[in-house]
């Protein structure tokens, strides 16, 4: 007879970004497939990816595809909006026998809107950093899946890395506001009801967001989540004490596999009081 709990128990799963922004995905990974063992490869040596050449950033992503697949994992989810638009096609090329698992904006999330909203009800953006929104991949994407242009766009240039400081740095939590406030200021006029969260960083403050700018925000993370369970083969039968405590980490800065309780993985962004 197979012991089904120890197959579960043996997935690997690989992620990456070019720092803690994949965390919003791993978040919900946590949840969706919790038995498997996570190894994430924060790139913040290189980090931020924004102002990088796309392929500069693919050689990147070929170093830390080949550092996860020498830790056996199975499948590798890019982590980052603006590494996907610019390597994944040439990661599948590159490591035809590894599974990899993008993530972009969830820009069909407009037709998906109940019916019998008003055009005002609807209003919908997508935020991005600048490096995704002008991604020849970001482009061809909002072509496909928003034809007719329903969706406006902003590249924003300095919240990913406002975020990622604020992991790191906390203790001024005043002023991590104030400059989200200032970040996001010119968006308030438009007064609209949805944003599309393209950058992995965004989800990781999406109720701050939706306060400052009075709107609901979508994102990609639980499907994301749900397209790699279905990969890791389907609905898994939970055992408890099969679920590990913790999750493997790399930082280029480092340059060391550490361990990492699951816990504590959003670290200050629990403690934000919307």
């Amino acid at each position: 007879m197979i012991n089904t709990d120890k197959k579960i128990n043996e997935k690997k799963i690989g992620l990456f970004d070019s720092g803690i922004g994949g965390y919003s995905v791993l978040a919900e990974l946590f949840k969706t497939l919790p038995s498997a063992h996570y190894f994430y490869v924060s790139d913040d040596a290189f980090a931020p990816y924004g102002p990088k050449s796309d392929d500069f950033i693919t050689e990147r992503s070929f170093i830390i595809a080949q550092a996860l697949k020498e830790q056996n994992v199975e499948l590798i989810v890019v982590a980052c909006n603006t590494a996907t638009a610019a390597s994944i096609d040439r990661l599948r090329v590159k490591f035809p026998d590894m599974t990899f698992v993008g993530v972009e904006p969830y820009l069909n999330a407009y037709y998906k809107i109940p019916v019998g909203l008003t055009p005002a009800q609807k209003k919908m953006m997508v935020l991005t950093t600048e490096s995704t929104g002008k991604s020849e991949r970001f482009k061809r994407l909002k072509e496909r899946l928003d034809p007719d242009s329903q969706i406006d766009h902003y590249g924003l240039v300095n919240l990913a890395k406002l975020i990622e400081d604020f992991y790191y740095s906390p203790n001024d939590r005043e002023q991590f506001y104030k400059s989200l406030e200032e970040e996001l200021a010119f968006l308030k006029p438009h007064r609209y009801s949805f944003a599309i969260l393209g950058c992995t960083h965004y989800p990781l403050i999406r109720k701050k967001i939706e306060k400052i700018l009075n709107l609901k925000t979508i994102s990609p993370d639980a499907h994301i989540a749900q397209r790699v369970l279905a990969l890791s083969g389907g609905d898994e039968a939970i055992n408890q004490n099969l679920i590990p405590d913790f999750y493997n980490f790399f930082s280029t800065k480092n340059n060391i596999w550490i361990k990492k309780y699951r816990a504590s993985l959003l670290g200050p962004f629990k403690e934000i009081k919307l």
